[in-house]
């Protein structure tokens, strides 16, 4: 499930990290396939995206995927050795979802889907998150219905959870140290409720990660639009469209779920497997795929949880 209040970059997320996860993994024994309607959606707003190079200046592009105007789900499928292995489904939705009535027909359905994810993306505009004032980070990303929505999901004795905490519009604090644990704390201030939760959770894990949508197109200062602050960005002609660390939510959410789908096997399919010693072969593949997630990003509540071993 993707959770954030419109204009965050979710739909943008998901376009690029589908796109870059399965541009970049020819080699793996896994395979993300995506329902063709899906992969024509996503496909079609990776391409939408990358005309902003041919732009002298940034100007939105505007709504990237029809129909998010409630709950749209995305289907895919994970191949293990080109054998159907894992089915799953991105629930991509409106930002106003979080903020509508308790009664309302879409609240109702995302809020029963939520119940049922095991993987959950709470997008962040992080240059609101920095640059902000209190009420317009609160406005644009509203941790405080972040933490009312998930807190009652992470629970004793609920099922495991993995939380990725992805910032996006953040590329102006990618290009130090010292940016980058600016943005961190930004994070961790905002953010306080939640990271105290994850800290006492032994069945949930959460990761920050900072990814680059466009690469190309940078927060610049605060505007007014219509008497509204606005978040002003420009496009920087020297910069390419490069999308980057957008593959690494994909791949700790499927090597999460995969090692989740490995350990809840039934006992006559394990023992199958043991007889047809696939059990080695899966678990080296998902050792190898996981290998591929940097280790670089700050991690919340049980990390053992997202630990992937031989």
């Amino acid at each position: 499930m993707m959770v954030g209040p419109d204009g965050v970059g979710k739909t943008t997320l998901l376009a690029t990290m589908y796109y870059e996860l399965s541009r970049v993994d020819n080699d793996s024994p896994f395979t993300l396939m995506a329902t063709a309607d899906t992969h024509q959606d996503l496909q079609a707003a990776y391409e939408k995206l990358s005309t902003i190079i041919t732009q002298p200046t940034f100007t939105p592009t505007g709504p990237l995927l029809k129909g998010t105007a409630g709950i749209i789900e995305r289907q895919f499928q994970l191949l293990f050795n080109r054998n159907p292995e894992l089915d799953f489904i991105f629930c991509d939705i409106a930002g106003g979802i979080i903020r509508a009535e308790e009664t309302n027909q879409d609240v109702i359905d995302f809020k029963t889907r939520l119940n049922q994810a095991t993987v959950i993306i709470n997008v962040i505009d992080g240059s609101a998150l920095v640059e902000g004032d209190p009420t317009l980070a609160n406005s644009k990303n509203e941790p405080q219905s972040i933490y009312e929505l998930l807190s009652p999901l992470l629970q004793p004795d609920k099922q495991p959870h993995l939380l990725l905490f992805v910032i996006t519009k953040c590329e102006a604090w990618l290009k130090n140290v010292e940016s980058q644990q600016q943005l961190e704390h930004a994070f961790e201030t905002q953010y306080e409720l939640m990271i105290n939760l994850l800290a006492e959770m032994t069945n949930t894990v959460a990761v920050l990660i900072p990814v680059k949508t466009l690469g190309c197109v940078e927060f610049t200062h605060i505007g007014y639009q219509n008497q509204v602050k606005e978040m002003i960005f420009v496009r920087k002609p020297n910069l390419p469209f490069q999308p980057n660390n957008t593959d690494q939510p994909l791949r700790y959410a499927l090597a999460f779920a995969l090692q989740q789908h490995n350990q809840n096997r039934s006992k006559w399919n394990k023992f199958m497997r043991w007889l047809w010693n696939e059990n080695t072969a899966f678990q080296h593949a998902l050792v190898q795929f996981a290998e591929e997630r940097q280790k670089n990003f700050k991690i919340y509540g049980n990390a053992s949880l997202i630990e992937v071993t031989k």
